[in-house]
């Protein structure tokens, strides 16, 4: 199970709070200092859901909870992200 930096650095960010792609995008433009495209976080969320450390998320406004989705069943960009206990581990 080989996650590069760029995933690591994603997975940092949803390690204390459910998280979007929009916001970890922005925060990772500004901490990097360069740009930071929604496709390459994307790819970094499957992948980190592929290798179990991550769960998605959809917002359910009804009971104000976030419920865990398989990643495939809706697009990346609606998703919610957070690190589960196995990625707690490799952290």
């Amino acid at each position: 199970m080989s996650v590069t930096e760029f995933e690591l650095e994603v997975l940092g960010r949803i390690a204390d709070d459910y998280e979007a792609i929009h916001t970890i995008r922005g925060d990772m433009e500004r901490d990097l200092g360069r740009a930071v495209s929604e496709e390459e976080v994307a790819s970094a969320l499957i992948a980190l859901v592929a290798v179990g450390y991550v769960d998605a998320f959809s917002y359910d406004s009804t009971s104000s909870k976030y419920q865990r989705v398989p990643v495939e069943t809706r697009s990346v960009s609606e998703l919610w992200f957070f690190i589960n206990q196995v990625g707690r581990v490799r952290i």
